[in-house]
């Protein structure tokens, strides 16, 4: 016996089934949502007296766009990954650089936190080419995009982790990068703890995330007490470049001298 009554879906014009919800609505398209987040963000680069209100809609946006198991990590592979094209190759380029200051820049090892499709692996792999690169995410079905990537020589991994229980040594990681994943993180103290005890002293993390999105100054310094860390250790940094790197802001970690 029926309990629900199907609802009838009209075709679109050109002939294709909309994508619809389980319960007869239409899904939501993540690149409506996508566009509609970009702009929210442009408008608060462009009026900062609008930055709060953007601020509320960018996480509402945030939060409706479910992206990390399949169909939608499909999704962000083929449509997101590509958006933020020029922010992966600032990143590549600014690790590249940190690690050449450091003198680090012979075989490194470096660990991607929410290595999503492996995009940002990839780009800086480019730019140190003997660099050994470990992309962690927690879903199984980005890592299916992301393992395209992954090099028979072990210098491209990917695998499946908790950025709040990492998988790798004391002082054994170089540099750690993360992009558009700390303000998904339920814990954000637990995650730099960890990165705090994997960095080797003179190493770094750079931890890149949406400003409408992430935590702010004061935020970060209790982040940092609770991970046993100074308030201080933790810095926010403005990203320069064009204008989808200018809605990011950097948070940077030293390698901690070991006791």
């Amino acid at each position: 016996m029926k309990l629900f009554r199907r609802r009838r879906v009209e075709p679109l014009a050109d002939g294709r089934a909309p994508e619809v919800e389980r319960n007869g609505r239409r899904r939501p398209s993540l690149r409506r949502l996508l566009s509609a987040l970009l702009l929210v963000g442009a408008l608060a680069v462009l009026t900062r007296p609008g930055k709060q209100v953007a601020r509320v809609v960018a996480r509402w946006i945030d939060g409706r766009v479910e992206r990390f198991s399949e169909p939608e990590s499909g999704t962000y592979a083929r449509v997101l990954a590509p958006v933020l094209g020029r922010l992966y190759r600032r990143v590549a380029d600014e690790a590249a650089a940190e690690l050449a200051a450091r003198g680090l820049i012979r075989r490194p090892t470096i660990v991607d936190l929410g290595c999503g499709p492996g995009d940002l692996v990839v780009a800086i792999s480019r730019r140190i080419r003997d660099a050994r690169i470990i992309g962690l995410d927690l879903s199984p079905s980005m890592l299916l995009w992301a393992g395209r990537h992954a090099t028979t020589d072990g210098r491209l991994k990917f695998v499946v982790g908790d950025a709040a229980d990492l998988p790798f040594g004391d002082a054994s990681v170089d540099l750690v990068v993360s992009t558009l994943s700390l303000h998904h993180w339920a814990e954000p103290a637990d995650v730099f703890a960890e990165i705090a005890r994997v960095l080797r002293t003179g190493g770094v993390a750079l931890v890149y995330d949406l400003d409408l999105l992430t935590l702010g100054s004061s935020q970060m310094a209790e982040v940092a007490r609770e991970a046993g860390l100074e308030p201080g250790d933790i810095t926010r940094e403005r990203v320069g470049g064009g204008l989808i790197t200018r809605l990011f802001v950097r948070f940077r970690l030293e390698g901690l001298a070991e006791e």
